[in-house]
């Protein structure tokens, strides 16, 4: 009996160990598209949420507070000031609904410090970082300048993978847009990293 209990014991450490390396259920990813790259200057135009049972949550356009035009940001994201004429703006009703929906869950984001300029996501559990996965696990290419793993784009990570597509996620892509798109780009570059036995990496919420 003893030794059933210590076994018992052994085995819920292994899992509980599994399960702070990996993340592979009940998470959500989440995505902007910005008028730039600059967070002290710039605003987000467009947030999107999904979880990993490739749900939206919530895919909305944003009205920005004070930028009117952003020229260089609407050659990338196609995010023009009339389709945002309408929309509503980042204010505190829009905080409530982002609070609720991140309160105490995994947050997946694939370039997790931009994002976080533009979203406030101190409600959730943890945020973590694809790119940083990607890039450090996968790629692994070296920048001599900056001593570091240079970063890559979702673009690439995404077709790295992109022969393990599934119909589903086809179809999926090909009828969402901008950051809702790119989310579910997010969870398929994720799920994969995950299956491949790459750890989650840092909780950029501590």
């Amino acid at each position: 009996m003893f030794d059933d209990l210590i076994k018992n014991k052994n085995t819920q450490s292994e899992g509980d160990l599994q399960e702070e390396k990996f993340i592979t259920e009940n998470f959500l990813i989440l995505d902007t598209e910005t008028t730039g790259l600059d967070a002290g200057v710039d605003e987000a135009l467009q947030i999107s949420i999904i979880n990993d049972k490739k749900e939206v949550l919530l895919s909305t356009y944003i009205k920005p507070k004070y930028r009117k035009t952003w020229p260089e940001a609407m050659a990338v994201n196609g995010i023009s000031p009339q389709m945002v004429e309408d929309a509503p703006v980042y204010d505190f009703a829009m905080q409530d609904m982002i609070n609720d929906l991140v309160e105490d869950q995994n947050v997946i984001i694939y370039n997790a410090p931009f994002d976080m300029n533009y979203v406030d996501l101190r409600n959730a559990k943890g945020i973590y970082c694809a790119m940083n996965v990607f890039s450090t696990g996968v790629i692994k290419e070296w920048n001599e300048k900056y001593n570091n793993y240079t970063w890559q784009r979702l673009s690439t990570a995404f077709n790295h993978f992109k022969s393990h597509l599934t119909l589903e996620d086809k179809i999926l892509l090909d009828n969402a847009h901008n950051s809702l798109s790119d989310s579910f780009m997010t969870l398929f570059v994720w799920e994969q990293l995950m299956q491949a036995g790459f750890e989650k990496g840092n909780n950029y919420l501590k």
